[in-house]
């Protein structure tokens, strides 16, 4: 995967070619992608917080809760249904494998507190089935960022960075920027 730079009022209104950003082919499709950009994007050294016991978890929270949120970055890109159905299909087997990890886990929780060996016989086979959920929930994870475009944002604020495009994507947009009249940076 490649990245390219371009104007960000050429990504905020898709003028760009048309050419899937994931897989290279032909399209007249578009998805919108929102990133969050610049400051205030994590809660900083707040997390020290987690070292002051429950009045400190307590007052993460609140930080968390309460906290400015940073900029969001929209940019639409030309984005083929084909592969739109696949990282959704992707994202949904995440979550119902993250669902069934979660299950599987306080499940076999309840039945480990059963002092019995039926019970813990039971309680090491969920936890073996969450455990391949767990594996499964990453696996999709990798799918799904995969087939996710990064946004960055350069300093002067007037450029996007798209990270993760197609190659022929990339090869269209330098086509196009090298027959205009400004320069990328």
């Amino acid at each position: 995967m490649a990245s390219a730079t371009v104007i960000v009022d050429d990504a905020v209104l898709c003028r760009l070619p048309p050419v899937c950003a994931i897989d290279g082919v032909p399209t007249d499709d578009r998805l919108t992608f929102s990133q969050p950009v610049g400051s205030g994007n994590g809660i900083g050294i707040a997390w020290l917080l987690l070292l002051a016991g429950p009045p400190g978890w307590l007052g993460l929270v609140l930080i968390a809760a309460f906290r400015q949120g940073g900029e969001t970055l929209t940019v639409t890109l030309p984005y083929c249904e084909a592969t739109y159905r696949r990282r959704v299909a992707a994202e949904h087997t995440r979550r119902n494998a993250v669902l069934m990890m979660a299950g599987a886990a306080v499940v076999a929780v309840v039945a480990a507190l059963q002092r019995t060996t039926d019970a813990r016989s039971l309680a090491l086979g969920l936890a073996a089935v969450a455990c391949g959920a767990l594996i499964g929930a990453i696996a999709q994870s990798v799918i799904v960022h995969r087939l996710t475009i990064h946004l960055a944002l350069v300093a002067s604020r007037r450029w996007v960075t798209f990270m993760n495009i197609h190659p022929d994507l990339l090869a269209a947009i330098q086509d196009r920027y090298s027959d205009s009249h400004f320069s990328t940076p």
